[in-house]
């Protein structure tokens, strides 16, 4: 009741309330019970509630699930989003955009970005990330473009897990 009327004190009519929550899969039971509470009760009006979870690390017995079924059955509305991996042309309007070029003229790094993440969205941004800073993607002030080595980033050992790399970016901060 307490987290109802907090809520309600900020959704309003005119301010409506969105409220995103990441990693559904880890909620505890109590947890659970009140996200069905807050989006099956006609007392909690205004409110938008955004959920985000990884369908590969749960059961079709897992808790979330059977939550989701249970909203569903009082007739609430649940709209399911599922993402799948970047194909090579997302990734190439990806690089494009963040090298602001033509996508022709990064189709072959776009194809080895998408090759090392495996078209993983928050990977693909690490490693392009971790190529600047490595300088093996860097701005060259003279022609005042973008310029990278190919063989260098392909010859450049790099993990196919986004932990090991987010891993590596935090042992280089702490040791530098």
């Amino acid at each position: 009741m307490v987290v109802r009327r907090f809520l309600g004190a900020f959704a309003r009519p005119e301010h409506p309330l969105a409220l995103f929550l990441d990693d559904l899969q880890w909620l505890d039971a109590a947890t659970l019970d009140l996200l069905e509470h807050l989006a099956t009760h006609s007392e909690v009006r205004h409110l938008l509630l955004i959920g985000a979870y990884r369908d590969n690390e749960i059961s079709p017995s897992h808790p979330l699930l059977r939550m989701l079924e249970a909203i569903r059955n009082a007739g609430a509305r649940v709209q399911e989003i599922v993402l799948a991996p970047l194909g090579l042309d997302d990734v190439g309007e990806l690089v494009a955009d963040a090298l602001h070029c033509e996508p022709a003229r990064v189709r072959a790094l776009a194809q080895l970005v998408q090759e090392k993440t495996g078209g993983n969205p928050f990977f693909a941004i690490q490693f392009f990330t971790a190529l600047a800073e490595e300088g093996l993607l860097a701005f060259d002030p003279v022609v005042r473009d973008w310029q990278w080595n190919m063989d260098r980033i392909r010859a450049k050992s790099y993990t196919n897990n986004v932990v090991d790399l987010m891993a590596g970016e935090a042992e280089a901060v702490v040791f530098q």
